[in-house]
């Protein structure tokens, strides 16, 4: 189960208290841009319907691929973001990562998600002991891109043509991280 305390966060699993916040996140119209390839709703998700993807996350057994965990504050508890560890792997010691701060603003630009995403990194290669760890991040998703660039993730690959938003195809890129060149970086 994961559990990380970082200077001003906690990560940590959902829990029921989740729900309200979860559904007023796949509500955002921006939610559905940057991180969904569905088509655009065409009424908004119930409580019911988060409800039914809270319980498989709450359910989820513990052999399962998939770490989903919530971001909180750690002075207030508040929660402020979300992020999975996916696709997890152990013979091959690789994993895909996700992480998203939701749609309040006031929780932007202050380094929350580069602070949450160093510690899911540093968990995912020293706690899980993988070697790799990607990212699929859409072409126009210009802050996501900035941030695992930043946090050392490397442009491995596009898919062309992936995603139609705009009434018009877009690429997403392909990210990586290997805890070699990770390692090389925390000396440096």
């Amino acid at each position: 189960m994961l559990y990380i305390m970082t200077e001003r966060l906690v990560l940590k699993p959902h829990t029921q208290n989740s729900l309200v916040w979860l559904n007023t996140t796949f509500n955002n119209p921006n939610e559905d841009y940057f991180n969904g390839d569905d088509p655009p709703r065409e009424r908004p998700e119930t409580l019911e319907e988060t409800q039914k993807l809270l319980d498989r996350i709450l359910n989820r057994p513990v052999d399962a691929d998939i770490i989903d965990y919530a971001i909180h504050k750690r002075d207030t508890d508040e929660l402020i973001g979300v992020g999975m560890i996916a696709h997890i792997n152990h013979y091959n010691r690789r994993c895909d990562l996700g992480i998203g701060l939701g749609w309040n603003r006031d929780n932007w630009g202050k380094g929350y998600a580069s602070e949450a995403l160093q510690a899911v990194i540093a968990y995912c290669f020293t706690e899980l002991g993988l070697n790799r760890i990607g990212a699929e991040i859409y072409e126009f998703n210009a802050h996501s891109i900035r941030l695992f660039e930043r946090t050392g993730f490397r442009r491995e690959g596009v898919l062309r043509q992936y995603i139609f938003k705009d009434g018009v195809f877009k690429d997403s890129y392909l990210y990586s991280l290997v805890k070699e060149t990770w390692e090389h970086q925390k000396k440096s």
